[in-house]
């Protein structure tokens, strides 16, 4: 969008790379590196907070990639290991022996030590790894995989950069696009990479479980995939363990043994427990890590441990129940308070905890938190951002919600006000979503459900919307607008129109969404429908994406109608509009469809310099898997075709089909359709080995079925439907010739009634007068004719001309 755009320019703009700390500069050139950077900038810039939570200053902040999604950097960031851990060397030699194979999954409850497990062996072994902290927006595929790529990058590895920039390819998709670009770098690196996809329990949807299970089964060896997670995922984890191709620890494996249990409370009580005691406490806590951390934190200023020993009993969620409500019960109010309130946050630096607790002290708590063991885990190296350790945080959030019920609400209400402060929309949406206040949520989605959809994640937006009541949705301009766009990238036309039907009966007239409606009906085939209503709206000038789209949708509209000047005048301003909006997808479009009215009128130099310059701007957006490429591709067919340039026509039309399938309107994949057909009848063609599997009827066959469904798919097509079918009939109507014609020399037959000599009939058909004598030969051959005249006659005889 032209508003984020500009706001992209304004903030890089403003930002000095160069005043960054060395570590966050390094860290910014190798994400440059991998093809992140702001619109048409070749920078990598840091999103600056406010107070003591600069990403300058600590490198736990945001950092904003080329598709203007925020990318959190802290979840990039393994857990820092702020003590000395117990040397669990059993436990690292299976980590060890795993990393020659494709996956390694630790699995087990919350606090057996899983994350703290693979980050001690990662810095115990010396190992370059990718490290990701997941969570439930990860849940978008297209997320998922941004965050994957960015922790190869982080790895020192090379192979994520091609696939980010297919992932940032508009209409890109992960198996398709992004997955073989990461298999295929990966395979010829040579250096091993091992990703860690922490919590990964968080991930819920089945296409990105997909992705991953296809991308074990693709693996090279170079990579080694690690995750850690509270359940099994649902990946072919039987089929691996057979294959012989899968470690795992499970919480059986991770229960701390005599020797690791005396070395960890040595480690922190010295001679306070005796031996005795530590079995005892081993034997209650079943060797749960966390237990024994809670125990250790509760027993430091007992005077008689043995007796508060005694009087544990039972494991699991009791026993951190029990421990929890000691610790707490232990601290000063100040600090117990500071707890609860701050349980509801993911992660958390001083000002935001400021805005929770309405004081100005959060810098200082958190340090005498952090002094005193209370599960804080540090997010970055400079220790300005925190989170709690999942088990306890959990058991913080339990405590609050029991004593304060009505609490939870208000707390996520200013989180969200403050995440939206400071430019962090998804963690503002997801704050706000989670206060139960929809007004908010339904204000912070409004705003800025954009920038994720133009990053390639109409996912996220779904499911914030599908947060927010449905009548809420339908009596919001905007919010109707992204409902509709999100089925409108999803190809579920249906969905469109019931919410732009609800949305049409609960607001007033919004030309947002009167456009969308005309768009609808192109999509649908209804182009006379849809030019008639875009003739009845003028946009604003404010909005200046949907000014483009309305001229844009109006200019194609018109093509198909047959109104060719009225079209040109209108995609040479969409296009203009376009260009200076940054819309690059919208520019392709216009450009792709001013070369086919160039063809059609037989302008074939202008022609070919608009399907080059729209096929370089495919280049530059990398938009050659979004269905917008179909039409410098259909533009560069028929121009092909014109050009008697078979083999050409054949390559372009069928990437003009492929393309069309992935979200073009019914008229356009029919359009696609018949110029395939008409490319494929000419025959085969030593060049083209593959050009006989294609059957031009069934081609004509689909393209028509299409055309049936369409209320008014406009007279271009129809015309181009016609042409097919005659051509179908004339190759039925050359039953009992010697040999068949050809397209190529029934093209040619259909120009021999004309008075053009035959040097002037060579120089129309772009070919040597020598080519074509050989061609009349042919003809003449299988006509049975001796001459021009005898061929035309025999040929209107037969009804071929």
């Amino acid at each position: 969008m032209s508003a984020q755009q500009a706001e992209n320019s304004r903030f890089a703009a403003s930002c000095r790379p160069e005043a960054l700390p060395v570590p966050c500069r390094r860290r910014l050139q190798s994400l440059t590196c991998s093809g992140l950077a702001w619109p048409d900038r070749g920078v990598q810039t840091a999103r600056p907070l406010a107070g003591t939570c600069h990403f300058d200053r600590g490198g736990g902040g945001w950092v904003t990639a080329g598709t203007a999604e925020v990318v959190i950097t802290t979840k990039l960031f393994r857990p820092s290991l702020r003590q000395q851990t117990v040397e669990r060397k059993r436990l690292h030699d299976v980590l060890r022996q795993g990393r020659t194979l494709p996956l390694t999954l630790v699995v087990a409850p919350a606090g057996w030590g899983k994350s703290t497990l693979v980050a001690d062996w990662l810095a115990h072994d010396e190992v370059p790894a990718g490290w990701v902290s997941l969570d439930g927006g990860d849940n978008d595929p297209k997320r998922f995989w941004r965050y994957l790529l960015l922790a190869a990058d982080q790895a020192g590895s090379a192979a994520g950069a091609a696939a980010l920039r297919r992932l940032d390819a508009a209409g890109s998709d992960v198996l398709r696009d992004v997955l073989p670009a990461f298999v295929n770098e990966l395979a010829s690196a040579q250096a091993p990479l091992v990703l860690v996809l922490d919590d990964y329990h968080l991930v819920t949807n089945a296409r990105v479980h997909t992705s991953v299970t296809t991308l074990l089964e693709h693996s090279p060896p170079q990579l080694h995939l690690m995750l850690i997670t509270r359940a099994d995922p649902l990946l072919p984890l039987s089929r691996l363990r057979v294959r012989e191709q899968l470690a795992e620890l499970r919480a059986e494996d991770l229960r701390f043994s005599v020797g690791e249990a005396l070395e960890f409370f040595s480690d922190r009580l010295g001679p306070l427990l005796s031996e005795q005691d530590v079995l005892r406490l081993l034997a209650r806590t079943e060797g749960w890590a966390a237990g024994l951390q809670l125990a250790a934190l509760r027993l430091h200023d007992r005077a008689d441990p043995s007796a508060f020993i005694e009087r544990l009993t039972g494991a699991d969620w009791h026993i951190v129940s029990y421990l929890g409500e000691e610790v707490l019960a232990t601290q000063p109010p100040e600090v117990r308070e500071f707890l609860l309130v701050t349980s509801v946050l993911n992660r958390m630096c001083a000002p935001l905890c400021d805005a929770l607790t309405g004081r100005a002290d959060g810098i200082e708590l958190i340090g005498e938190i952090f002094r005193a063991n209370l599960f804080l885990v540090p997010l970055d190296d400079e220790h300005r951002w925190f989170r709690y350790h999942h088990l306890f945080g959990g058991l913080l959030r339990h405590e609050l919600a029991r004593t304060a019920p009505d609490r939870p609400s208000v707390l996520h209400r200013r989180a969200a006000r403050w995440y939206a402060d400071h430019g962090d929309a998804a963690e503002a949406i997801g704050h706000a979503i989670a206060s139960g206040d929809h007004a908010l949520s339904g204000r912070l989605v409004a705003a800025n459900w954009r920038q994720p959809f133009n990053a390639g994640q109409p996912e996220t937006v779904r499911m914030w919307l599908d947060a927010l009541p449905a009548a809420l949705v339908a009596t919001d301009a905007s919010l109707s607008a992204a409902r509709a766009w999100v089925a409108l990238d999803t190809g579920r036309l249906e969905e469109v129109g019931a919410a732009l039907d609800a949305a049409e009966a609960s607001v007033p007239p919004d030309t947002h969404l009167m456009v969308l409606r005309a768009l609808q009906l192109y999509k649908n085939g209804d182009v006379g429908g849809a030019a008639a209503r875009l003739r009845e709206i003028s946009p604003s000038a404010d909005d200046p994406f949907i000014a483009t789209v309305h001229r844009l949708v109006q200019g194609i509209s018109w093509m198909w109608l047959g109104d060719a000047d009225r079209s040109r005048e209108l995609l040479v301003e969409a296009a203009r509009r376009a260009e200076d909006d940054g819309n690059r997808l919208a520019y392709i479009y216009a450009e792709g469809c001013r070369a086919v009215l160039a063809v059609n009128r037989g302008d074939l130099t202008l022609a070919d310099s608009l399907v080059t310059e729209a096929e370089s701007a495919v280049g530059r957006t990398l938009s050659d898997t979004h269905f917008v490429a179909m039409f410098p591709a259909l533009a560069r067919a028929r121009l092909a075709i014109k050009r008697m340039d078979w083999a050409g026509a054949r390559r372009a039309a069928g990437a003009a089909v492929e393309l069309g399938r992935r979200g073009a309107g019914r008229v356009e994949l029919a359009a696609a359709l018949l110029t395939s057909s008409a490319a494929d009848r000419i025959g085969p063609d030593p060049q083209a080995p593959d050009a006989a599997d294609v059957d031009p009827g069934a081609l004509v066959g689909e393209a028509r079925g299409i055309l049936r469904h369409c209320a008014d798919p406009g007279p271009v097509v129809a015309t181009w439907l016609a042409e097919e079918q005659r051509a179908a009939a004339a190759r039925t109507r050359q039953e009992g010739l010697i040999e068949p014609l050809t397209d190529r020399e029934l093209t040619i037959l259909r120009l021999l009634p004309a008075p053009s000599s035959l040097r002037q009939l060579a120089s129309e058909l772009f070919i040597a007068p020598n080519t074509l004598k050989t061609h009349l030969r042919a003809i003449y051959r299988k006509l049975g004719a001796e001459s021009r005249e005898e061929a035309v006659i025999r040929a209107r005889e037969r009804g071929l001309i």
